[in-house]
């Protein structure tokens, strides 16, 4: 029988305008939405102002749960994971600053029309809710 496990996540969908907040993952090579894994009984909010910080230095000051993400996959550690990426749109203040180079690279605002590749699955849903990108 496989192992199974859950991932909880946490994202911020963080915008200038029409612009998306996206970084670029180091591991993955995708682009993706400021955030990650939420801890054991850490509040998934409190996970997404801890992981924004810990990614781009911005504090996020409001956020709504904007929508949800999952999908079942295997990456390949004989795991099968079931992963849940709560959306939220986030209100920031502060300077955009890399504070984790060894998990994100890069960190910048992409307009409507100018949506990088590769795009993580949570990162198009998102850019979809707020009304930008591919429908």
């Amino acid at each position: 029988m496989r192992t199974r496990s859950t991932r909880l996540g946490a994202f911020g969908v963080i915008c200038d305008g029409d612009r998306l907040l996206l970084v670029h993952q180091v591991e993955s090579g995708r682009w993706s939405l400021p955030g990650g894994g939420v801890h054991f009984g850490e509040p998934p909010g409190i996970a997404l102002i801890r992981e924004v910080g810990e990614e781009v230095g911005l504090q996020v000051v409001r956020a709504e749960l904007l929508g949800v993400h999952d999908n079942v996959y295997d990456p390949g550690d004989g795991v099968q994971r079931h992963g849940v990426r709560l959306l939220y749109r986030a209100h920031v203040d502060g300077m955009l600053t890399l504070r984790s180079p060894q998990e994100v690279d890069e960190a910048r605002y992409f307009s409507t029309d100018d949506l990088p590749a590769p795009l993580t699955e949570w990162a198009a849903r998102a850019a979809h809710l707020i009304g930008i990108g591919p429908h």
